[in-house]
């Protein structure tokens, strides 16, 4: 629900992807990846180092927890060329780590990625002019990141006919 949501917010921020998007429906999976990579739902998580590491000067040893800012690591320049920027065509989106990695990966990210390609194809299909229509209000849950309500105002297209 994060993912979706996080991502309807920024695709309405930029009103050209959201019209994109609703006329090709083949550049969703990767809207998906850059909606994750741009406002993931999960920003932090946390880890035992299994051996003495060396990070950044620091040495991190073994059995002491680390917390990895998942958000912070998804805008780093480094990886990502102008990463506060959300770019539906961005090149290779899917390095982020919005699911983890190894072991850790998310077992349910294929099952985000396919309700949040279904829910972006149906909202700019059946809602092209969907628009925000106030300021979206942030849960405030540090670890999980979404947002308590978005409202938007929507003028709904027909429907194809069964006919």
């Amino acid at each position: 629900v994060n993912l979706i949501g996080n991502g309807t917010v920024a695709l309405l921020g930029d009103p050209d992807s959201w019209h994109r998007l609703g006329q090709d429906p083949a550049l969703v999976p990767a809207a998906i990846e850059e909606m994750l990579r741009y406002d993931s739902p999960v920003q932090l998580t946390a880890r035992i180092a299994t051996e003495d590491a060396e990070v950044g000067g620091s040495v991190i040893a073994a059995g002491r927890p680390v917390i990895v800012f998942i958000g912070g690591a998804n805008r780093d320049p480094r990886v990502f060329e102008q990463p506060d920027e959300f770019r539906i065509g961005r090149p290779d989106p899917g390095r982020h780590l919005s699911f983890s990695l190894g072991v850790h990966h998310c077992l349910g990210a294929a099952l985000a990625r396919l309700e949040s390609r279904i829910a972006v194809e149906e909202l700019t299909r059946r809602y092209p002019a969907l628009e925000l229509s106030g300021r979206p209000a942030r849960r405030s849950p540090l670890v999980l990141r979404g947002f308590e309500s978005v409202p938007v105002r929507a003028r709904r297209t027909p429907l194809p006919s069964a006919a």
